[in-house]
Protein backbone atom coordinates (compact mmCIF):
# COMPACT_ATOMS: atom_id res chain seq x y z
CA UNK A 1 0.00 0.00 0.00
CA UNK A 2 1.37 3.40 -0.95
CA UNK A 3 0.76 6.60 0.93
CA UNK A 4 -0.12 9.45 -1.41
CA UNK A 5 2.85 11.79 -1.38
CA UNK A 6 1.68 15.22 -2.48
CA UNK A 7 4.66 17.55 -2.46
CA UNK A 8 3.52 20.50 -0.43
CA UNK A 9 5.71 22.96 1.43
CA UNK A 10 4.72 21.24 4.70
CA UNK A 11 5.61 17.79 3.26
CA UNK A 12 8.93 19.19 2.02
CA UNK A 13 9.77 20.44 5.50
CA UNK A 14 8.74 17.07 6.92
CA UNK A 15 11.10 15.34 4.48
CA UNK A 16 13.95 17.60 5.63
CA UNK A 17 13.16 16.71 9.24
CA UNK A 18 13.00 12.98 8.52
CA UNK A 19 16.32 13.07 6.67
CA UNK A 20 17.94 14.97 9.56
CA UNK A 21 16.49 12.46 12.06
CA UNK A 22 17.82 9.50 10.05
CA UNK A 23 21.28 11.09 9.85
CA UNK A 24 21.15 11.77 13.59
CA UNK A 25 20.29 8.14 14.38
CA UNK A 26 23.09 6.87 12.13
CA UNK A 27 25.54 9.20 13.91
CA UNK A 28 24.43 7.61 17.21
CA UNK A 29 25.19 4.10 15.96
CA UNK A 30 21.73 3.03 14.80
CA UNK A 31 21.15 1.15 11.57
CA UNK A 32 18.16 2.35 9.55
CA UNK A 33 15.96 -0.60 8.58
CA UNK A 34 13.02 1.19 6.95
CA UNK A 35 11.77 4.68 6.19
CA UNK A 36 8.11 5.53 5.73
CA UNK A 37 7.11 1.93 6.41
CA UNK A 38 3.40 1.24 5.90
CA UNK A 39 1.40 -1.60 7.43
CA UNK A 40 -2.35 -1.83 7.78
CA UNK A 41 -2.73 1.66 6.36
CA UNK A 42 -0.55 3.20 9.08
CA UNK A 43 2.93 4.65 8.62
CA UNK A 44 6.09 4.68 10.71
CA UNK A 45 8.59 7.38 9.77
CA UNK A 46 11.77 5.49 10.69
CA UNK A 47 12.47 1.97 11.88
CA UNK A 48 16.01 1.56 13.18
CA UNK A 49 17.98 -0.77 15.38
CA UNK A 50 20.95 -0.71 17.67
CA UNK A 51 22.49 -3.59 19.61
CA UNK A 52 19.57 -3.74 22.06
CA UNK A 53 16.47 -2.26 20.44
CA UNK A 54 14.30 -2.12 17.37
CA UNK A 55 13.14 1.49 17.43
CA UNK A 56 9.97 2.78 15.82
CA UNK A 57 10.48 6.52 15.54
CA UNK A 58 7.94 9.21 14.78
CA UNK A 59 9.58 12.37 13.48
CA UNK A 60 7.93 15.72 14.13
CA UNK A 61 9.42 18.83 12.57
CA UNK A 62 8.57 22.43 13.37
CA UNK A 63 9.58 25.82 12.03
CA UNK A 64 9.36 28.85 14.34
CA UNK A 65 6.47 31.28 13.96
CA UNK A 66 6.96 34.89 12.85
CA UNK A 67 8.05 35.98 16.33
CA UNK A 68 10.74 33.26 16.18
CA UNK A 69 9.09 31.02 18.78
CA UNK A 70 7.84 27.46 18.62
CA UNK A 71 4.19 27.40 19.73
CA UNK A 72 4.20 23.84 21.09
CA UNK A 73 6.92 21.21 21.26
CA UNK A 74 6.72 18.95 18.21
CA UNK A 75 6.07 15.89 20.38
CA UNK A 76 2.69 17.39 21.36
CA UNK A 77 1.46 16.30 17.92
CA UNK A 78 2.01 12.63 18.81
CA UNK A 79 -1.45 12.12 20.26
CA UNK A 80 -2.83 8.88 21.70
CA UNK A 81 -4.50 8.25 18.34
CA UNK A 82 -1.18 8.71 16.52
CA UNK A 83 0.54 6.41 19.02
CA UNK A 84 -2.14 3.80 18.39
CA UNK A 85 -1.52 4.00 14.63
CA UNK A 86 2.25 3.68 15.06
CA UNK A 87 1.83 0.69 17.35
CA UNK A 88 -0.54 -0.97 14.85
CA UNK A 89 2.03 -0.51 12.06
CA UNK A 90 4.82 -1.75 14.35
CA UNK A 91 2.79 -4.87 15.09
CA UNK A 92 2.62 -5.56 11.36
CA UNK A 93 6.34 -4.99 11.00
CA UNK A 94 7.18 -7.28 13.92
CA UNK A 95 4.94 -10.00 12.52
CA UNK A 96 6.94 -10.15 9.29
CA UNK A 97 10.39 -9.28 10.71
CA UNK A 98 11.18 -11.50 13.68
CA UNK A 99 13.82 -10.17 16.07
CA UNK A 100 15.20 -10.82 19.55
CA UNK A 101 15.66 -7.11 20.22
CA UNK A 102 13.50 -5.17 22.63
CA UNK A 103 10.98 -2.77 21.08
CA UNK A 104 10.94 0.94 21.77
CA UNK A 105 8.79 3.80 20.53
CA UNK A 106 10.66 7.08 20.18
CA UNK A 107 9.79 10.58 19.07
CA UNK A 108 12.40 12.67 17.34
CA UNK A 109 11.72 16.40 17.39
CA UNK A 110 13.42 18.37 14.65
CA UNK A 111 13.52 22.13 15.03
CA UNK A 112 13.95 23.72 11.63
CA UNK A 113 15.39 27.08 10.69
CA UNK A 114 14.34 29.00 7.61
CA UNK A 115 17.19 31.20 6.42
CA UNK A 116 16.02 33.17 3.40
CA UNK A 117 14.01 30.24 2.07
CA UNK A 118 16.69 27.61 2.80
CA UNK A 119 15.25 25.25 5.39
CA UNK A 120 17.58 23.16 7.51
CA UNK A 121 17.59 21.29 10.79
CA UNK A 122 18.75 23.58 13.57
CA UNK A 123 18.31 21.26 16.56
CA UNK A 124 17.23 17.66 17.21
CA UNK A 125 15.70 16.32 20.41
CA UNK A 126 15.45 12.53 20.64
CA UNK A 127 12.91 11.25 23.16
CA UNK A 128 13.72 7.60 23.77
CA UNK A 129 10.79 5.52 24.99
CA UNK A 130 8.36 8.39 24.42
CA UNK A 131 5.41 6.01 24.72
CA UNK A 132 4.75 2.30 25.06
CA UNK A 133 2.29 -0.29 23.85
CA UNK A 134 -0.25 0.61 26.51
CA UNK A 135 -1.11 3.71 24.47
CA UNK A 136 -2.85 1.54 21.89
CA UNK A 137 -4.80 -0.29 24.56
CA UNK A 138 -5.84 2.97 26.27
CA UNK A 139 -6.85 4.58 22.99
CA UNK A 140 -8.86 1.52 21.94
CA UNK A 141 -10.72 1.46 25.29
CA UNK A 142 -11.45 5.19 25.08
CA UNK A 143 -12.72 4.85 21.52
CA UNK A 144 -14.96 1.91 22.48
CA UNK A 145 -16.40 3.89 25.41
CA UNK A 146 -17.21 6.88 23.21
CA UNK A 147 -19.07 4.63 20.74
CA UNK A 148 -21.28 3.31 23.53
CA UNK A 149 -22.38 6.79 24.62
Amino acid sequence: MQILKIKTEKRGRGDIGEEAAAEYLISKGYRILERNYVSGGYEIDIIAENKDYTVFAEVKSRTPTQNNKYDLPPCAAVTKEKQYKIIRAATGYNYSHKSDRHIRFDVIEVYLADNAGKVSAERIHHIEGAFDGSAAKDYFKEKARSRRR
